[in-house]
């Protein structure tokens, strides 16, 4: 649940940069042309002001014959005759070429100067006498785009603060927003395993948690029927099957007591009394099983020594098992009985695919007890490792493929799991079981 949560706020969040940091680049964009075109326009302004000023100071200066006071001219000025002859004032001598080529203009005209960073503008005139000229003005435009490019490191940096901001933001009102939703969806998994009573009853859905909580009492509802009818037919099913398998077994039990002279005969009911046997404790599992529902509220204990030795003690008789859990001091949070008829499986399992022996041994941990039951044989195949503990699967031992599927739901019903674990030596069964 945490791993979902987390990945649904990552994407909530990554989005919502995305569309933020697309804004930014967008806003950003358009503010340069924006920028651009007013710094043109204004040099163009300027342009246009110091030209017509000029012009119309050399008209006035001009009756008889082209004349260019002296005070007219500004820095960065030239007056041409209409033949492209200098009258007055000069540019840059880098923008005398491009000044000469616009002397002889018939309109206004500007231009970009050899760099770029200046200028010009050509505005022919003529005088009250008809003499004609062009007046030629340069205007450096380098200030403008300072201008511009100090507003794109300002609007960058703003859109990263923007950006960072928008995704600090969405994080922390993501994490807000579903916690509450990652709780509740844990505590229904855990009410749905330890209370099947509890319920949210968060009041009319008036609002999307309210709704959810209704959704989840709903979905608890069911799951508490789903379990509650579970156990019940289990019940009945093995309340039904334990008289009928006691009376087999006391049948078998009694004619071995009087006594059967025929081999073969006494071996048949030599198998049907143990066979008799295991399915009662089959169905006292499952019987405890659905009375009790889980065994992780209770309050029985058990050694780690004591439960292998019960264990091994109800193996079928010349069965060798090398056990090495006198180190392990642990004490388990589960009833004896149930984690003997856990680990009992594994070791049925290993006796019978064992080549010449099969080992027991436990580890410590923090949390929990390891219980690892590993053999000689050939070890499992791979086309039945997914379906090793499902129930009522069998894998050519002959058996109704109960065992292992048991035995990991009674692993589950302590807290624990059973885990197949494979490596260059061959497999084993890991058990795993919670410490008190």
């Amino acid at each position: 649940m945490r791993r979902a949560s987390g990945s649904f706020r990552r994407q909530i969040v990554t989005s919502t940069v995305a569309l933020v940091l697309v804004v930014m680049l967008l806003a950003g964009v358009g503010l340069q042309v924006v920028l651009g075109w007013t710094a043109q326009r204004d040099i163009r302004t300027v342009l246009d002001e110091r030209s017509a000023t000029t012009v119309q100071a050399i008209q006035q200066a001009s009756s008889r014959r082209l004349t260019v006071p002296p005070d007219t001219l500004d820095r960065g000025m030239e007056v041409f005759a209409a033949d492209g002859t200098p009258v007055a004032g000069s540019v840059e001598p880098e923008l005398r070429a491009a000044a000469a080529d616009l002397s002889t203009v018939t309109r206004a005209q500007q231009r970009s100067g050899p760099s770029d960073e200046v200028q010009l503008l050509a505005t022919p005139f003529a005088t009250a006498s008809g003499e004609r000229g062009v007046l030629v003005v340069s205007q450096d435009s380098a200030p403008y785009e300072r201008s511009e490019f100090y507003a794109l490191l300002a609007t960058v940096a703003l859109g990263l603060i923007v950006v960072v901001g928008a995704a600090v933001v969405s994080l922390r009102v993501t994490r807000q927003a579903l916690a509450p939703v990652r709780q509740m969806a844990e505590r229904a998994a855990d009410w749905s395993e330890h209370d099947l009573s509890h319920r949210f009853a968060l009041g009319p859905p008036d609002n999307e948690l309210a709704a959810l909580g209704e959704t989840l009492d709903h979905l608890l509802d069911r799951v508490a029927s789903a379990i509650r009818s579970e156990q019940r037919l289990t019940a009945e099913l093995a309340h039904e099957l334990r008289t009928p398998l006691t009376s087999v077994r006391g049948s078998a039990e009694l004619a071995l007591l009087r006594g059967i002279d025929d081999p073969e005969l006494r071996a048949d009911v030599e198998q049907i009394h143990v066979s008799s046997r295991e399915m009662s404790e089959v169905v006292s599992t499952l019987l405890d099983l659905a009375r009790s529902g889980s065994a992780r509220t209770g309050d029985g204990t058990c050694l780690v020594a004591d439960v292998v030795a019960r264990a091994t003690r109800d193996l079928p008789p010349g069965a060798t098992v090398e056990t090495s859990v006198e180190t392990s001091t642990a004490r388990v949070a589960a009833p004896a009985d149930l984690v003997v008829r856990a680990l009992s499986p594994l070791l049925a399992n290993a006796v019978r695919h064992a080549a010449t022996s099969v080992r027991v041994s436990a580890t410590d941990r923090p949390a929990e007890v390891v219980l690892t039951v590993a053999d000689d044989g050939p070890g499992v195949a791979a086309q039945v490792r997914d379906t090793l503990f499902e129930p009522g699967v069998t894998h050519g031992s002959g058996g109704a493929g109960l065992g292992l599927g048991i035995a990991q739901r009674v692993a589950r019903s302590c807290g624990g799991e059973i885990v197949l674990v494979q490596s260059h030596e061959g497999a084993a069964f890991e058990l795993h079981l919670p410490r008190r």
